[in-house]
């Protein structure tokens, strides 16, 4: 891992997102590579960013079944970049979007590059269906599997759906059914009042659905929602189980993206950066102890960069599940008015390869908002690890 204070010299300008979608609805008929070449266009045109600055796109994705090859590099060209500017996808499940960001920055810091777009790009909507003959006898036919329950939610190393491996750490932990519904009515609360206050306006570029209709507004969050319908919703994986539809995130669509810069070039080309990268961490853990781990990846993050909690004035914690948010919270004893101040995944939707990436756009977002300084950004991931990144406001 580099020195953490050498990556405090890589400036972000800013970063944008998509609305998040859900599932078969408002970005249904929008590729991955389509939500990423949107995100690209809006960040560079907002930011006066010419495009022959660009060095470089890196995009995150988790089911790139259906996608083509190199959706990064299709993104790249969508979004009107000069086709001599390469590019390359990151599968990192959950923590694409934020591996992007990293492999951006490590780019930017050896002198390979000065100008990097780096985020993650989903649609659920379009991940196929797959196909497996697993049998010699021909006429048994073909097992059909849906691509984003096969490599977006199911964890080989355990053979079990995450939602699994949520009730694992719930019986661990003893961490009740109501603290998970209390949470998520929370979520939902927290992101409506901030699409109320207009919020989100400034992080979100607009999607062209049609000649007279744009989509800027996540279409998730339930301002009907209370604790007696969260309450009424059945376990979803196991009988006796706690985790339900309602404490649970929807995988969905949507895309995010940062541009990372050189502080020389930053300076050469007057450009406005917002934030520096402060440091972070990769970490791994057992597979089945996987929503443990945003706990000991923001430990460590914070031991990289010398800093302590109290250092740190606002979060952003993927909500792939209310128990792996009440978990991390817990632990680290972080106050709520820090955590997710403005929603979560539970509420906005959890577009996988784009989930660690639309945290972080949504944490620079938030610091200025609130006239903070530090935050971190943290996303659990398939297979056991986290990724947490610390960011300074500028």
């Amino acid at each position: 891992m580099p020195r953490q204070n050498a990556l405090q010299s890589i400036c972000i300008i800013n970063g944008v997102r998509t609305a998040i979608g859900s599932p078969l609805k408002s970005l249904r008929d929008f590729s991955a590579a389509q939500l990423g070449a949107i995100v690209i266009q809006s960040i560079l045109k907002r930011h006066r960013i010419p495009k022959k600055l660009v060095e470089e796109v890196i995009l995150g994705n988790a089911v790139s079944a259906g996608t083509g090859q190199n959706l990064s590099r299709q993104a790249a060209v969508l979004a009107g970049l000069p086709v001599t500017v390469p590019a390359c996808t990151v599968n990192q499940v959950c923590g694409s979007g934020l591996q992007s960001v990293i492999v951006a920055a490590h780019s930017i810091l050896c002198g390979a590059r000065n100008l990097v777009v780096a985020g993650g790009t989903e649609s659920a909507s379009q991940s196929p269906c797959l196909y497996f003959d697993d049998s010699d006898d021909s006429s048994a036919g073909n097992k059909k599997v849906e691509s984003l329950l096969h490599d977006g939610l199911w964890c080989k190393l355990t053979d079990r759906h995450m939602g699994h491996l949520a009730e694992y750490i719930v019986k661990e932990f003893k961490i009740s059914r109501r603290k998970q519904d209390e949470y998520a009515f929370e979520s939902h609360r927290k992101a409506c009042l901030a699409q109320e206050e207009g919020k989100f306006l400034e992080e979100i570029a607009a999607v062209c659905i049609s000649k007279t209709q744009y989509f800027q507004t996540d279409e998730r969050p339930r301002k009907n929602i209370n604790m007696e319908k969260l309450a009424a919703l059945s376990p979803a994986f196991e009988k006796q189980g706690t985790v339900t539809a309602g404490n649970s995130s929807v995988p969905c669509d949507g895309a995010a993206a940062v541009v990372l810069a050189a502080s020389a070039l930053v300076k050469k080309w007057k450009l406005t950066a917002r934030a520096r990268i402060l440091g972070y961490s990769s970490i791994a853990v057992s597979p089945r102890e996987v929503f443990t781990a945003g706990v000991v990846a923001i430990r460590t993050c914070l031991s990289q960069c010398r800093l302590s909690l109290k250092d740190i004035d606002l979060f952003e914690i993927s909500e792939a599940f209310s128990a792996q948010a009440i978990l991390t919270q817990d632990k680290l004893q972080i106050p709520g008015e820090k955590i997710n101040i403005w929603g979560g995944d539970i509420a906005l939707g959890h577009p996988l390869g784009a989930a660690g990436s639309r945290g972080l756009v949504t944490l620079l977002h938030a610091l200025r908002d609130r006239k903070k300084k530090k935050g971190i950004v943290c996303v659990c991931l398939g297979g056991g690890g986290a990724i947490a990144l610390a960011v300074e406001i500028i």
